[in-house]
C-alpha cells in the first residue's frame, strides 16, 4: 500500500506540471448502470464523481450515453451533455430475426452521436465497448466476484459477461481498480502491465452522519434493539448463513433482524424463514432513502456485513461515519477498508458469528472500535475519488 500511495503521489505531481490549457479532456461515459441499477455502489460512485470532476476542472467535458427506460436521475452539470441512445429493438420484430444485429447497429448509432474517440477517453459504468473506438479507454473494475465464484454464475450469460469484462480491462490504457484487494484479484486473473492499474478507493455520501440521541425515531421499523443487513441477499453475501446463525442465536427474541434491500422476499425465502421460526423476528424494508437508512445506522445495535467476497464495501463506511458498531466477516476487502473496527468473524463458522453478535451487544455504540472507525472513516471522501480518476484521465491522455 505504501508502495502504490508513493506512486499515486508521484503520479499525481507529473500531471500537475502538464499545461492545463493544452490538456482540454473529452469523456464518453455509457451510463448502461443507470438504466439498470435503481440504487447500488456502481451508480453512486459515478454520480459522485462526474459531478466533482467538473467542478475541479473547467476542461473537463463528459458525454454521458444512456439507453432505454432509466431507474435513477442522471447527475446535471453544464459540462455534462446526456444523449440517449434509440431503443431500436421496439422497431426490430420479431426479434428472433434480428437479435444478432442489434448490437451492431447500437455501435453505429453511438458512432453517429460520439464519434469513433480520437482525443476522447471511453469509461463505460459496467463494462460495455464500443466496437471501432480510435480514442483513449479507462475501465473502473469494481470487483472480481464473477470470476471467483463461478459456481454461483454459470450459464452462458454468466460466461458471455465474464468475456466482455475481460475484454474490457485487458484492452484498456488504465484500469482502475476500487480497492488494493480488487487489484491483487484483477493482476490473478490477467497479464497486466502494473503501471497501467490504479488502486481509486470508494467513500461514502455527506448524508450519513451521526444523530443526536433525541433524533425521530418514528420511522423505525420496530421499537425494539435490532440488527441491521443492507444490501443483496446474493450468495457470495453469504446471507443463507446469516438467517441459519440469527435462528440459533439466544438473544433473538430480544433483538429484532432488519434488511434492506430492493428485491421482494421470493415464496422459497419466506418458507425458510417459517420453517427457521424467525419470520416474526425479521424485516425487509425495500426502496429506502439514504437519510432513513441513516437513522437505521444511528440506532441499530449492530451492522452485519457476512459476505464471502466484496470489492469494497461502501456499507462499511456508512456505519462507520454513523457510529455504529460492525459485525464484519474476516475477508481481505474489509480487512482493508474498516481496519480494526469491526468484531470480525469467520465467515463459514456460525458460532464465530454468534459470539461476535454478543461482543457488539456488549460493547455497544461507545466502544473504542467505533471511535476509531468514526477517525478512519475521515480519511475517505468522493472528491478525492474524484480527483484521482482525473488524474487517470489525464495520464491516458497525456
Amino acid at each position: 500500500m505504501v508502495c502504490l500511495a508513493g506512486q499515486l503521489v508521484l503520479r499525481s505531481e507529473l500531471l500537475r506540471r502538464v499545461p492545463m490549457e493544452n490538456s482540454k479532456i473529452n469523456v464518453v461515459v455509457d451510463g448502461v448502470i443507470y438504466g439498470s441499477q435503481a440504487r447500488g455502489g456502481i451508480s453512486r460512485l459515478f454520480s459522485e464523481i462526474l459531478l466533482r470532476m467538473c467542478e475541479v476542472d473547467d476542461s473537463l467535458h463528459i458525454t454521458l450515453l444512456t439507453k432505454g427506460r432509466l431507474k435513477q436521475a442522471l447527475p446535471q452539470h453544464q459540462r455534462i451533455t446526456h444523449r440517449s441512445i434509440p431503443n431500436i429493438e421496439r422497431y426490430l420484430r420479431p426479434k428472433r430475426i434480428w437479435k444478432s444485429l442489434i448490437p451492431a447497429a447500437d455501435g453505429l448509432i453511438q458512432k453517429v452521436l460520439v464519434g469513433q474517440g480520437s482525443g476522447k477517453v471511453w469509461h463505460s459504468t459496467y463494462y460495455t465497448l464500443l466496437q471501432g473506438w480510435r480514442g483513449h479507454s479507462v475501465v473502473t473494475v469494481h470487483d472480481m466476484i464473477f470470476e471467483r465464484f463461478r459456481d454461483f454464475y454459470s450459464g452462458p450469460s454468466a460466461d458471455r459477461f465474464r468475456e466482455r469484462k475481460k475484454q474490457c480491462i485487458c484492452n484498456a490504457d488504465a484500469v482502475i481498480c476500487v480497492s488494493e484487494t480488487t487489484r491483487r484479484d484483477v493482476k490473478s486473473f490477467y497479464d497486466l502491465d502494473s503501471d497501467s492499474i490504479y488502486v481509486v478507493p470508494h467513500a461514502c455520501s455527506d448524508v450519513f452522519r451521526q444523530l443526536e440521541q433525541s433524533a425521530d425515531t418514528s420511522t423505525l421499523p420496530t421499537d425494539q434493539p435490532f440488527l441491521l443487513y443492507v444490501g443483496v441477499r446474493s450468495p457470495y453475501k453469504n446471507f443463507g448463513m446469516l438467517i441459519q446463525a440469527y435462528s440459533k442465536w439466544r438473544r433473538r427474541k430480544e433483538v429484532a433482524l432488519v434488511l434492506v434491500g430492493e428485491r421482494p422476499w421470493p415464496d422459497e425465502g419466506r418458507r425458510q424463514l417459517a420453517q427457521l421460526q424467525i419470520q416474526n423476528r425479521v424485516q425487509l424494508l425495500q426502496d429506502v432513502d439514504d437519510e432513513t437508512l441513516c437513522r437505521l445506522y444511528n440506532k441499530t445495535a449492530a451492522f452485519v456485513f457476512p459476505s464471502l467476497y466484496e470489492g469494497f464495501g461502501i456499507p462499511l463506511l456508512e456505519a462507520m461515519t454513523c457510529g455504529c458498531p460492525i459485525v464484519a466477516s474476516r475477508i481481505p476487502s474489509t480487512i482493508e477498508v474498516a481496519g480494526d473496527c469491526p468484531i470480525y468473524f469467520n465467515p463459514m463458522e456460525e458460532d464465530d458469528l454468534l459470539n461476535a453478535l454478543d461482543v457488539a451487544l456488549f460493547e455497544g455504540r461507545n466502544s473504542e472500535r467505533v471511535r476509531a472507525g468514526l477517525e478512519r472513516v475521515k480519511s475517505y471522501s468522493w472528491d478525492k475519488t474524484a480527483a484521482e480518476t482525473l488524474e487517470v484521465y489525464r495520464a491516458v491522455c497525456s
